[in-house]
């Protein structure tokens, strides 16, 4: 059985409260005797002195207050180490989040650098092929441009079908003219105004009678080498 628990009270305070218990109880003890009992000679009760005041406490009352010191201290310390637990957990998550919050920075300035390199790279390729454009030179308005530019939507098999018509109506001349007929241009356009269809320009600009060249032999012969097949059974197109 665990000792009784006594109240915090110091050296001297412990010694006064003894004193006076004691005068209590003599004091209670002389009015209990009978009334017709003889009354004892006086006496005379000597109040505490400081000398019993000093005396010291007894081994349980020091033991008492012994292991209420200690319980209070013990107490004082587990209180003390909740506390600073609970700091260093504060403090662990405060730096988990401030982490996880740069982590997050950190990857957003990624994507965005990303975004940006690819936005550039597109607009460097958007420019370079602007500039290709740019210095790609047009098909001149000559026979050779004319040319050039037939090859550029043909096929070889097909451009050379078309070169063997064109030599023999007009020899690529692009201004000859059939004297009979009349007759007119690469193609000896019959009459030569339908080649006006292709460009206001179609008496002389070679590559305006190109243009309607090709754009007739595919839709009357199918392609090129079409109207070539048809001009050797026909000897005409």
């Amino acid at each position: 059985m665990s000792r009784p628990k006594f109240p915090t009270l110091s050296w001297r305070q412990a010694r006064v409260a003894s004193a006076a218990a004691l005068t209590l109880l003599l004091t209670a003890a002389y009015l209990a005797q009978p009334a017709d009992a003889e009354d004892p000679p006086p006496r005379t009760v000597a109040a505490p002195s400081m000398t019993m005041l000093d005396r010291p406490l007894t081994i349980d009352t020091r033991a008492a207050i012994t292991a209420q010191a200690n319980a209070q201290a013990a107490a004082h310390l587990q209180a003390v180490q909740k506390a600073e637990k609970a700091k260093q957990e504060r403090q662990a998550r405060e730096r988990a989040e401030a982490q996880a919050a740069a982590a997050r920075e950190h990857a957003r300035e990624q994507a965005q650098e990303r975004e940006r390199a690819r936005q550039a790279e597109q607009r460097a390729a958007r420019s370079a092929q602007r500039q290709q454009a740019a210095t790609l030179a047009a098909p001149s308005a000559t026979v050779s441009g004319a040319q050039g530019y037939a090859r550029s939507r043909l096929s070889s098999a097909q451009y050379q079908c078309l070169s063997n018509v064109v030599s023999r109506e007009s020899g690529w001349n692009h201004r000859a003219t059939n004297p009979s007929s009349g007759a007119y241009g690469l193609f000896q356009a019959l009459p030569g105004s339908k080649m006006s269809s292709a460009g206001s320009d179609w008496q002389s600009n070679p590559l305006t009678q190109m243009r309607w060249g090709i754009s007739y032999m595919n839709a009357r012969y199918g392609s090129p080498c079409g109207a070539w097949d048809f001009w050797t059974k026909n000897r005409w197109y």
